[in-house]
């Protein structure tokens, strides 16, 4: 699901200080690759603080269709896309299927947005069809993120596999939320000093979670060793706080490409 470029619908989706332009730079990054725009647009206009807007999910269709022209922008939007499965289902407001993505054009008032009453259908539409076109192309992103993770250094590993998990298992936080510290370079040491410090308890994984850790452990042994290497430690590490919790895998808990 595309909305046009030339859709005057755009004028009234917010991004992430209120209504930008978004559709320019879109247009121009169609016809030529230029990281710092995209940079710009997707770290400035289309994210703010682990929150997504209506204006980033109307942008999506074309930064995939970006991805897809452009080999040079592979890496970068790929990385966003990782940040965006990561919160897409993190206890999204009453009023939105997914983080950042209204159920209707009505919905807008909460970014304060004053929508003319003739655009509320064209965006009820568009938010309608972007939650059937998420779906599957959800399902693409995580398997590409899974062949990127191959040769990866551990940290952007990391990341890659915590957008696949907050996606595909959203049962897994705890374990998605070590992943978040992995990626961004944290030792499980200094993790589980500051998460113990901030919130007064040991970080806690559950059982499920421990057999998951570590059969991705085994999964990522040859794609990427040292994230496999980082996996297990975690799990050696919590375990030892944990030490009545077992680690036995679940018969039904199969690993997210296997």
């Amino acid at each position: 699901m595309q909305l046009s470029l030339d859709d005057p619908l755009w004028d009234h989706l917010p991004g992430a200080y209120g209504v930008e332009d978004v559709r320019g730079p879109l247009s121009s990054l169609l016809e030529q690759w230029d990281p710092e725009l995209c940079n710009t647009l997707l770290w400035d206009r289309l994210y703010h603080q682990e929150t997504l807007y209506p204006a980033t999910w109307a942008a999506l269709p074309w930064l995939w269709q970006i991805a897809g022209r452009h080999a040079d922008a592979v890496a970068p939007l790929f990385d966003f896309f990782a940040h965006l499965l990561a919160l897409a289902k993190r206890a999204p407001a009453s009023y939105c299927a997914y983080e950042g993505l209204p159920l209707s054009g009505a919905d807008l008032d909460h970014w304060h947005v004053s929508i003319p009453p003739a655009m509320i259908p064209p965006a009820d539409a568009l938010f309608e069809a972007l939650v059937v076109w998420v779906e599957p192309w959800a399902v693409q992103v995580c398997r590409a993120l899974n062949t990127l993770i191959e040769g990866a250094d551990h940290a952007q590993a990391a990341h890659y596999l915590r957008g696949i998990t907050a996606w595909a298992h959203p049962e897994h936080e705890n374990f998605e939320r070590a992943l978040g510290f992995l990626s961004d370079g944290w030792s499980i040491k200094e993790m589980l000093e500051t998460l113990e410090a901030d919130e007064d308890v040991p970080f806690h994984m559950s059982a499920r979670e421990f057999s998951f850790a570590s059969q991705e452990a085994a999964r990522l042994q040859g794609l990427c060793p040292d994230l496999a290497r980082d996996l297990r430690a975690l799990v050696d590490a919590v375990r030892a706080d944990n030490p009545a919790t077992p680690t036995q895998p679940h018969p039904d808990q199969m690993s997210l490409f296997e």
